[in-house]
């Protein structure tokens, strides 16, 4: 079997318009298999619009440390599909990938509706998890939460990230829409974590988690941390709070990684009430290992390239803080969006800071295409040129302006290049 082949037959939410997803159906799917969502370990599971992966990233790293057996699902992937499903920190190998497959084809289009792309790899992860004998699997809803895949699980911890606008062709055009979607992820009589979210956000949050009796824990509330030095190399931070005090660096740049930080905190400090053994070396060892790429992401430092997968209005907000911040100036932007997103964030705030624009096509066919972004982005004609590649743009950069700063940013999908850099 051809793993790519077969999961690029599956329909795919993320590369195409819908939202079709019915959680009774696919527990039945997973009976087939004999319920591996109920055997992967103790589940930290998180939803949220910005945040998510970090957050997964730094509870993964910690728990790690912490000696233990850690399964770790998260979407979408930059380079290959192996990416989403790592144990102990290493991707699931091909060859595990392709048995696991191997068993779930004969399946798929059993029953009333055909598993998706994303559900048949939340069901490899699970099998894997449960295979692999996982203490912990650490789950990142991949679009919304309620009906979302990984919503079958049982989670000990449950997180919601900071909630946002993005999807809002699916979860709705207002943010209390967009919350409860998310709350949908709150199980009864379970931690729920949070930050201080917008006050209707927060609102949705609190009610469903009343109706539940989960306990609300907002990390802000329970965990300061204070940058000392922020810099291209990482961000040198004093902890203060229920763990005490200590000071660490965390290699994910910008102040807004901050709240996602506490937030991982206020979880493994949750996991400590279980049992589980979780000490201030293990976070401070977790936090250094750190390595989440595609977060404002160095990627050469002469030429200075940049990528960042910011693709809504408040990974935008963040971006553009980080340009002010790490004083990027005079940068060239390699841009590049899904159409249903809404950019003019990055339009009327990061496009007047850049020298000049070279506008892309992602390889998607969500994608803007070119006509169209030059339409949103008339208003710089002057200063905006096009290609056909990220590629094609980092060559026409370098040849423009061989020692100017580079941000590519607009999507996950714009990733392609970064391999081979």
């Amino acid at each position: 079997m051809n793993p790519d082949r077969f999961l690029k037959s599956l329909i795919n939410y993320e590369l195409r318009p819908g939202y079709a997803y019915n959680l009774a159906d696919y527990e039945r799917f997973l009976s087939w298999f004999n319920d591996p969502h109920l055997s992967i370990g103790k589940v930290i599971h998180i939803a949220g619009t910005k945040g998510k992966g970090s957050i997964a990233a730094v509870i993964d790293s910690c728990l790690r440390a912490a000696g233990y057996n850690v399964g770790l699902y998260t979407s979408p992937h930059l380079s290959r599909v192996n990416e989403r499903i790592k144990y102990n920190g290493r991707e699931i190998s091909k060859v595990r990938l392709t048995n696991y497959l191997k068993s779930i084809k004969p399946f798929v289009k059993k029953g009333r509706a055909a598993r998706t792309f994303f559900e048949v790899l939340t069901t490899v992860a699970f099998m894997n998890f449960r295979n692999q004998k996982c203490d912990f699997s650490v789950l990142e809803v991949g679009l919304g939460g309620r009906l979302d895949a990984t919503n079958v699980a049982k989670p000990l911890i449950s997180i919601i990230a900071r909630i946002g606008y993005d999807h809002i062709n699916l979860l709705g055009t207002k943010l209390s829409q967009i919350a409860r979607e998310k709350a949908g992820i709150i199980k009864p009589a379970t931690p729920i974590i949070t930050i201080q979210q917008r006050r209707s956000a927060h609102q949705i949050i609190a009610s469903i988690a009343r109706a539940n009796a989960s306990p609300l824990l907002i990390a802000d509330q329970h965990i300061k941390i204070e940058v000392k030095n922020l810099s291209l190399k990482g961000t040198d931070i004093e902890i203060k709070g229920i763990w005490g005090n200590f000071k660490t660096r965390l290699p994910l740049l910008g102040r807004h990684q901050i709240e996602n930080l506490k937030i991982a905190l206020l979880a493994l400090y949750e996991c400590r009430k279980y049992g589980y053994h979780i000490g201030k070396n293990a976070l401070i060892q977790g936090i250094k290992n750190l390595h989440l790429p595609g977060r404002f992401q160095v990627i050469r430092q002469k030429p200075l390239i940049i990528f960042d997968c910011a693709h809504n209005p408040d990974s935008f907000r963040a971006l553009h803080k980080n340009i002010q911040d790490f004083d990027l100036n005079n940068f060239i932007l390699i841009f590049g969006a899904s159409k249903f997103k809404n950019i003019n964030y990055c339009i009327n705030n990061i496009f007047p800071m850049a020298e000049s624009i070279i506008l892309v096509p992602l390889n998607n066919p969500r994608s803007f295409t070119i006509d169209a972004l030059l339409k949103k982005t008339y208003r710089f004609k002057n200063k905006i040129i096009t290609a056909t590649s990220v590629k094609q743009a980092l060559n026409l950069a370098w040849r423009l302006a061989p020692k100017k700063p580079i941000l590519i940013t607009g999507s996950f999908f714009l990733w392609s290049f970064g391999d081979h850099i």
